[in-house]
C-alpha cells in the first residue's frame, strides 16, 4: 500500500476516534470534540499529506464511525443516523480547505499568523456546521458567536502549544545528536592520523625496496664481472627486499584491520528504501549545487521503493555520477533527473542530464582507471580518472552492468541494471 495513503487513513482513523470525545454545548445536535486539536497536528507531523484529499478522507471516516456507533448503540435508523452526522463530515471538509489554501504548514515559523489560520478555519467550519443544522433559527446569534470563538482560540491555542513544545523539543534532541556525532568524529579523526602514520612508514618501505630492487637489476645485467663477494651481496639484498615487502604486507593488513574496527560495523538485518536513499543524495547535492551557484534542476523518482542492505554502495554509485553530471552541466536550464525502476528481473537506475555530451569513440574508455578529460584552467590540475572506474568496479561487485545511452536529443543516460536477487533485501 502506498506511504501516504496508510498515513491518511492514520489521519482519518484517529480523528474520527477522538471525535467520541465531545460535549453539546447549546443542547442540540451540535457537538465540540477535541478531534479538531488532533486533526491539524496530525496533518503538521505528515507534512507529505495533500491536505484536501486527508480532509475529505477523514470527512468520511467521521461519518461512518459516527453513524454506525448510533446505529448500534442507540438503535437508530440508518437514515436519521446518517442526515445527523452528515453537517459534521462538512465541517472537516471546510477546515481541510481553509488551511490548505491559506497554507498553514508555511506559516509555523510565525506564531500569529499561524494561530489566525487554524482560529479562523474553526470558527468558518463550525458556522458551515451551524448553518447545515439551520442552528440559527431558534438560537440567538450573539451566544453562539461567543462559544464557537472562544471554542476555536482555546483549540488553537493548544494546536500552536502543542506543536511549539515538540518542535523545540526535536531542536534538544538534535542538538544532543550533533554534539555525540562530534565527539565520535574527533575520536575517529584521532584514531585515522595514528593509522596515517604507519601508512606514510609503508610508503617509505615501498620506496626502499623499490630502490633495492632496481640496484638488484642493474648489478644483474653485468653478471660476468661480478665477483664471489658481490654475489653474496646480492643474496643478502635479495632476501632484505623480501624481508622489507613482507613487512610492507603486515603493515598493510594490520592497518586494514584497524580500519575495520574504527569504522562502525552495519548492524544485522540493517536497510534503506530507495526513496530514502534519494532523500539523503538530494539533501547532499541541493546544497552543493547552491554553493556553485548553477543553475542546475536535480529531480528524483521513485516508480517502484523497496528495501535494500546494499545501501552504502548504491549510495556511492550515485554520488559519483550525480557528481560527473553535475561537472558537465555547463549552461542554463540544466537538469538532471534520476529514477528507481523495476524491469522484469532488474533493478534499473537511469541518471538523465543535459551537460556535455560523450562522443561513441570514448563511451568505452571513461570507465578506464586514468582516462579523464577534466581539466581545472584555475589550478592547473586534472581530474584522476578514478570515479567512473570506481562506479564501475561497483557496480559489477553486485553483479550489475552500466551503460551510457541518449534517450533524447541533447541528453545522456546513465543505466545502472541489477539483478533483483543481489540489490532487493528479502529476495
Amino acid at each position: 500500500m502506498n506511504k501516504n495513503i496508510k498515513e491518511m487513513l492514520i489521519v482519518a482513523f484517529f480523528t474520527a476516534i477522538m471525535g467520541q470525545i465531545h460535549f453539546y454545548p447549546f443542547g442540540t445536535e451540535f457537538r465540540i470534540t477535541i478531534a479538531v486539536i488532533l486533526f491539524p497536528f496530525l496533518l503538521l507531523y505528515f507534512r507529505n499529506l495533500l491536505i484536501a484529499d486527508t480532509a475529505v478522507l477523514v470527512a468520511v471516516f467521521v461519518l461512518i464511525t459516527r453513524t454506525a456507533i448510533d446505529i448500534l448503540l442507540y438503535n437508530n435508523s440508518f437514515e436519521v443516523s446518517l442526515s445527523r452526522h452528515i453537517p459534521a463530515s462538512f465541517f472537516y471538509i471546510c477546515y481541510g480547505i481553509i488551511i490548505d489554501r491559506l497554507n498553514f504548514r508555511a506559516h509555523t515559523d510565525k506564531p500569529l499568523q499561524f494561530l489566525f489560520i487554524i482560529i479562523f478555519a474553526d470558527i468558518a467550519s463550525n458556522f458551515l456546521e451551524l448553518i447545515l443544522r439551520n442552528h440559527f433559527i431558534n438560537n440567538p446569534f450573539e451566544s453562539i458567536l461567543e462559544t464557537v470563538v472562544l471554542t476555536a482560540i482555546i483549540r488553537s491555542s493548544i494546536i500552536l502549544c502543542l506543536f511549539l513544545t515538540i518542535k523545540y523539543y526535536n531542536l534538544i534532541i538534535i542538538k544532543e545528536e550533533h554534539q555525540r556525532r562530534y565527539n565520535d568524529l574527533i575520536v575517529i579523526t584521532a584514531k585515522m592520523k595514528s593509522e596515517i602514520f604507519f601508512l606514510k612508514k609503508s610508503m617509505q618501505d615501498i620506496e626502499n625496496a623499490m630502490g633495492k630492487s632496481y640496484s638488484i637489476y642493474n648489478r644483474l645485467n653485468d653478471e660476468e664481472k661480478l665477483t664471489d663477494r658481490e654475489r653474496e651481496q646480492l643474496k643478502s639484498d635479495s632476501l632484505e627486499l623480501s624481508i622489507q615487502i613482507h613487512e610492507i604486507k603486515k603493515d598493510y593488513n594490520r592497518i586494514v584491520l584497524n580500519m575495520e574496527k574504527i569504522l562502525p560495523a552495519r548492524e544485522a538485518g540493517n536497510t534503506m528504501e530507495i526513496s530514502e536513499i534519494f532523500d539523503v543524495i538530494q539533501g547532499l547535492f541541493i546544497l552543493y549545487i547552491e554553493g556553485l551557484n548553477k543553475d542546475i534542476k536535480l529531480s528524483f523518482k521513485v516508480k517502484e521503493d523497496y528495501e535494500t542492505d546494499k545501501f552504502f554502495i548504491i549510495i556511492s554509485i550515485l554520488n559519483n555520477l550525480i557528481q560527473n553530471s553535475i561537472e558537465a552541466c555547463l549552461n542554463d536550464n540544466s537538469y538532471i533527473s534520476v529514477t528507481s525502476e523495476m524491469d522484469d528481473s532488474k533493478a534499473v537506475f537511469r541518471i538523465i542530464d543535459n551537460g556535455k555530451e560523450i562522443s561513441d569513440d570514448i563511451k568505452e574508455l571513461i570507465f578506464e582507471p586514468g582516462y579523464t578529460s577534466k581539466y581545472d584552467p584555475n589550478t592547473g590540475l586534472i581530474s584522476t580518472g578514478l570515479g567512473l572506474a570506481h562506479v564501475k568496479m561497483l557496480t559489477e561487485h553486485l553483479n550489475g552492468t552500466i551503460s551510457i545511452n541518449s534517450p533524447r536529443k541533447g541528453e545522456k543516460e546513465f543505466m545502472l541494471a541489477f539483478p533483483t536477487d543481489e540489490l532487493i533485501s528479502g529476495r
